[in-house]
């Protein structure tokens, strides 16, 4: 399974559409087109992620790592400033989840890495008004490791 895919599936199960976007367009028009088909609460993650490989002292390779930037959103009730802080709130809450889930999740790949190491520096930042609408969440950012692929 791939990073996007595994990110994905596991958003989907904390009740989080994933949306994969395009870098080249700029990310507030396509929140704002996304908006009106995808269900609340959405998590927007670029396409054009960098994994790293690296090998062990012994010469094997070790789980890629990947860092990850998640736009996490949903639409306030109203444009009141504690509404809008309310739902970013409740989005921090939200990744919290995601990023429990996804450890759990990554627990298959683990070949080297203590089940600490499977997400690494996991933090969040609120985003109470993005783009437009009534768009309120979090900028969360992570690092996963991900399966070797046998070639």
């Amino acid at each position: 399974m791939g990073v996007i895919t595994i990110i994905e599936s596991t958003a989907q199960e904390v009740g989080i559409t994933a949306v994969v976007t395009n870098s080249d367009s700029s990310l507030k028009t396509q929140l704002n087109r996304l908006k009106d088909d995808a269900d609340d609460p959405m998590a927007l993650i670029a396409w054009d992620l960098t994994t790293s490989l690296e090998f062990n002292e012994n010469g094997f390779l070790k789980n890629p790592t990947t860092p990850v930037t998640m736009l996490l959103m949903t639409k306030s009730d109203s444009s009141e400033k504690e509404e809008r802080e309310k739902s970013a709130e409740a989005m921090g809450d939200l990744f919290t989840k995601f990023i429990q889930k996804l450890r759990n999740n990554l627990v298959q790949y683990n070949s080297n890495f203590s089940s600490s190491g499977l997400v690494k520096g996991a933090e969040y930042q609120l985003v109470p008004k993005y783009g437009l609408g009534n768009h309120s969440g979090i900028v969360g950012r992570f690092t996963m490791i991900s399966k070797i692929s046998n070639c």
